[in-house]
């Protein structure tokens, strides 16, 4: 588990950097830390996007785990505002729910430790 730690706190970075620039005006996240995974919940009240981004979005963060980009690729993105960081997100994760219900976005992040 090396860098364990970072790479969690990266995500959860990187999905409050989205949705803060989207003008998200309240957002919870739960992270919790069990022996065999890390499970991050994120709720977006009162969403602002449409139907279509959150399709994207679902799209972006449920590619399949690349393990070998993990300790390299990662490091080397520095802070962009691009949406290719989401795509990395996906990569970094082993599977990722993401739902519209009545009018808040619920994504529940579910990653794997070795």
């Amino acid at each position: 588990m090396k860098h364990e730690t970072k790479k969690i706190s990266r995500i959860v970075d990187e999905l409050t950097t989205l949705f803060l620039k989207q003008d998200t005006d309240e957002v919870d996240f739960k992270i919790k830390r069990e022996p065999h995974q890390t499970t991050i919940k994120m709720i977006d009240y009162r969403t602002h996007f449409d139907d279509e981004y959150i399709d994207e979005l679902r799209q972006q963060l449920s590619i399949v785990r690349q393990w070998e980009i993990e300790e390299y690729y990662w490091q080397l993105t520095g802070e962009t505002d691009c949406d290719d960081e989401l795509t990395l997100i996906g990569a970094m994760v082993d599977k990722a729910i993401v739902e519209k219900k009545d009018g808040n976005l619920y994504i529940e992040l579910i990653r794997l430790h070795h």
